[in-house]
């Protein structure tokens, strides 16, 4: 089962719009289990997929916290294969509530140890946009990560951040979530967005998704009305670029990798 968490230490850089549109694409084209796990308090991977997460009990929180099983707090989408782990703002009390265990930082990826393996194929996570004990059970939990940029100075600092804290992970444990994907975001034709494009790409030439995933009001709009893309605009040029972007990362299957080794 890959576990692929959709990460950058700063917000508004499309981690919710790829998680769940990547997810969309594999579950309905590609026939895959796909299991979305929202970490996020705002719950915007729940709302992108028509589920009104507001007061919604039991969330993933409890699920973490063991104090809800699987079945209680998993939801079906109307995306055919694409189910659901919920957040919303109850999320935020987590840390709080963990702080006393000494595996609080352990406790997503306890959870997706214990999930029966012939139940889905792939976890996608929607992280924070912070630094956090969520946070840092998803850095624990991931074997992969997706590090969505904005082509704007921030969210190329969010970016190293990640990059960093990989790192930390790596010198701390020993071991650390693979580098999976970059992904420019948000791209309009600027002098700017050229210039961090080509630095992402010095940086992380074996990284950095062939597709660019450029503004799209499409996506804004499928968003608004709790449908993925290639529900509200499956012809628009923003499906077009995410289906792109979902197939790119289903071939970088580490477990293809080896067998082809």
């Amino acid at each position: 089962m890959r576990r692929i968490a959709f990460i950058n230490e700063k917000g508004g850089s499309c981690k919710t719009t790829l998680c769940v549109n990547v997810g969309a694409w594999l579950a309905r084209r590609r026939g895959l289990r796909v299991l979305v796990a929202d970490l996020d308090t705002q719950g915007h991977a729940g709302k992108s997929l028509g589920v009104d997460v507001r007061g919604l009990s039991p969330t993933v929180k409890d699920l973490l916290l063991g104090s809800a099983g699987i079945d209680e707090v998993v939801r079906h989408t109307a995306v055919p294969n694409l189910d659901l782990l919920p957040a919303n703002k109850d999320l935020a009390s987590f840390p709080e509530e963990a702080a006393a265990y000494p595996d609080r930082a352990e406790k997503l990826r306890l959870a997706l140890d214990a999930l029966p393996a012939e139940r889905w194929d792939v976890v996608l996570v929607d992280s924070p946009p912070s630094l956090s004990l969520v946070t840092a059970n998803v850095l624990r939990a991931a074997t992969e990560i997706v590090v969505p940029v904005a082509l704007t100075y921030l969210a190329l600092d969010g970016c190293a951040e990640i990059v960093q804290s990989l790192a930390r992970e790596r010198e701390a444990r020993g071991d650390a979530p693979r580098l999976a994907m970059v992904v420019p975001a948000l791209y309009r034709k600027t002098q700017l967005a050229d210039e961090i494009l080509a630095k992402l790409r010095e940086r992380f030439a074996s990284e950095v998704s062939r597709t660019v995933l450029g503004y799209s009001v499409k996506i804004d709009e499928a968003q608004s009305h709790g449908l993925t893309i290639f529900e509200y605009a499956p012809s628009s040029p923003g499906a077009g670029a995410l289906a792109s972007i979902a197939e790119e990362l289903l071939a970088r299957d580490p477990a293809r990798d080896s067998a082809a080794a």
